[in-house]
């Protein structure tokens, strides 16, 4: 029935389904019913007739078989004939194909939108939606009877992130969580320019070394080993390795390294620098908002329902350390950590993502824990980066919510020191090849001559050649912007620079617990064959108990799909399925007979009395 579009032909067949051969076949039932009874009976009486007593068969003694017979049968069927389509979702979680080849989605797009990575979060909700466009859809989309769209004054990620919230709080949906598909990176040249990308944006920043004449990156795996340090490997000046991290031993680095810029980072992220006359200690760790995900600075994160601990700092004056918000000092972390993790193979880096109490050890809590140390990751190093992502224990019992348990911690495998400047050279030592425990794992002094080679951005970005030298950051960002034309750019408030695809696909998990499912529609105003005016949205409902309507009708000459029961199979094609459902039921009367008396006597003439030679 694979050619079937219409109800109206499904009917048809439908009034030609010949039920007749279902009461056929019942009344056929009874007819063999009485054959076997008959059978029966007759093999009986030819039993008695040859069994014998002194010459005399039962038959012949008053034994007779006795013959059953249907007093009457009624027969009572009930019959249901059903008719369903499934149509054109030829891949998952009821994304039609043509109307996602009619709005330009390819086949190479099919995989992410029908891919599930929020289906263990999903199973704690009541309703579950996915919604799919491109990131330059300017046009409305009703959700719950609301109608939302994203902000033609934003761009990038605060576009993407206020439409998110227009969706939670005007929409009156419990959480929304982003997957973007968008082009990748490779060959990576730059040097002194980080560049990767977050989820599906392009960041491209200033490295920790840009612009500088030479670079070092120490690695400690044992402060007890005694250890000289000689950052130009060519002097007897230097200095020797501490047992900790210290003001009085940072101090005493600078000065051996020659006036170098110097920053320690420790096993547990934590980052020694020098504001003013201070060398500070500042964490690594952190904090998020209530049941939210979402990285942010300067931003009130004392939000859930039971918050009581104030998130306070002890920092001097040069760090913004606000209550409550996630201090300014993590981009300078960031970029140690980059440094770190893109010189050194060897390196293992650890992000723990954490949950409070609110809600218990369930696996919404411990997806939102993954979660955030997956954003953390993907904000630092990228969402492809080698970078081990774990969650922190949960209790297992529901509590009060807490700011200082939502976090997610950075953890390496070693201590570091890097030295930016100074008299810091390529030949600084022990050097990578030195067997002891504490070495340069990258040094390099390529700035030096004759002028700094730690400017220049080269890298692939699918298509598009982003290749850029100049001593100005600022105006490698402004080449590179220019070089991806159909892109919307933002920098935020940190100085922290994010690029979007226009033709990228944005995939939104829409969760709600409310009873009724979440709904979405659209009022198109294109044809059926669709035109410049055809909004990009897709949608599709996810929840397991129903499988979805791809889209609204107005957008498609065909037929919208249908929900079906719970077990219908996402990946349909169009086709009409006909079953047929019902019970039958019959009650009879059977009643004893006496055999028939020519029978009788055909038996005792054929097996009649007998006599026996003794």
């Amino acid at each position: 029935m694979s050619d079937l579009t219409k109800f109206s032909e499904g009917a048809s067949i439908l009034q030609q389904v010949d039920v007749s051969d279902i009461f056929t076949n019942l009344a056929m039932g009874i007819a063999e019913a009485q054959q076997k009874l008959d059978d029966n009976s007759i093999a009986q009486a030819i039993k008695l007739a040859e069994t014998n007593i002194d010459g005399e068969s039962l038959l012949s003694l008053g034994f007779a078989p006795v013959f059953y017979a249907f007093q009457y049968a009624d027969i009572s069927a009930s019959i249901s004939l059903r008719m369903g389509l499934k149509e054109a979702l030829e891949f998952g979680f009821g994304i039609d194909v043509q109307l996602a080849n009619q709005k330009g989605y390819s086949a190479s797009n099919r995989d992410f939108l029908s891919s599930n990575s929020y289906s263990e979060t999903s199973e704690e909700y009541k309703s579950v939606r996915q919604l799919n466009f491109r990131a330059k859809e300017k046009k409305a989309i009703k959700i719950n009877n609301k109608f939302v769209s994203q902000s033609e004054f934003l761009d990038s990620k605060s576009r993407l992130e206020d439409f998110k919230h227009k969706i939670k709080t005007e929409a009156s949906v419990d959480q929304v969580y982003e997957e973007i598909q968008s082009r990748k990176l490779t060959e990576n040249n730059s040097l002194g320019v980080d560049v990767w990308m977050d989820g599906g944006f392009v960041r491209i920043e200033k490295g920790l070394h840009f612009g500088t004449n030479g670079v070092g990156i120490l690695k400690i795996k044992d402060f007890y080993t005694a250890t000289s340090i000689d950052v130009d490997g060519g002097t007897p000046n230097g200095f020797a390795l501490a047992t900790a991290f210290s003001s009085t031993f940072l101090e005493d680095a600078v000065t051996g390294s020659g006036g170098a810029t110097v920053y320690a980072i420790t096993k547990t992220g934590n980052l020694y620098a020098k504001y003013g006359p201070n060398w500070v200690e500042v964490s690594s760790n952190l904090y998020f908002g209530y049941n939210s995900d979402e990285i942010t600075y300067g931003k009130n994160l004392k939000d859930g329902p039971n918050d009581s601990a104030d998130l306070l700092y002890t920092y001097p004056g040069p760090i913004v350390a606000n209550p409550n918000q996630n201090h300014d000092q993590h981009p300078l972390i960031h970029r140690v950590l980059r440094l770190i993790q893109s010189h050194d193979s060897d390196a293992s880096i650890t992000i723990t993502g954490m949950t409070d109490p609110k809600g218990g050890n369930n696996p919404k809590n411990r997806s939102l824990a993954k979660r955030r140390a997956e954003k953390l990751c993907g904000h630092i190093f990228g969402s492809s980066a080698p970078v081990n992502v774990g969650i922190g224990a949960v209790t297992n019992a529901a509590g009060a919510s807490d700011l200082l348990l939502r976090q997610a911690t950075i953890e390496l495998n070693a201590d570091y020191m890097i030295f930016i400047d100074g008299n810091t050279t390529k030949d600084a030592a022990p050097e990578k090849t030195s067997s002891g425990p504490n070495k340069f794992i990258y040094a390099d002094d390529k700035g030096i001559s004759p002028t700094s080679t730690f400017i220049t951005l080269d890298v692939q970005y699918g298509d598009i050649s982003l290749v850029s030298t100049n001593a100005s950051f600022s105006t490698i960002l402004s080449e590179a912007q220019a070089l991806m034309s159909n892109h919307s750019h933002e920098e935020t408030a940190e100085e922290l620079h994010y690029s979007l695809d226009n033709e990228a696909i944005v995939k939104l998990h829409l969760l709600s617990n409310a009873a009724e499912e979440i709904s979405i529609e659209e009022n198109s105003e294109s044809g059926s064959e669709g035109s410049e005016n055809q909004s990009s949205y897709l949608w599709a409902k996810t929840k397991k108990e129903s499988a979805a309507t791809s889209e609204s009708s107005s957008n498609s000459t065909q037929s919208k799909s249908f929900a079906f029961g719970a077990n219908v199979d996402f990946r349909m094609s169009r086709q009409f399925e006909m079953s047929m459902e019902g019970n039958s039921a019959m009650s009879a009367r059977l009643v004893s007979l006496p055999a028939p008396e020519n029978f009788l006597n055909y038996l005792n003439t054929k097996y009649g009395s007998q006599t026996t030679e003794e």
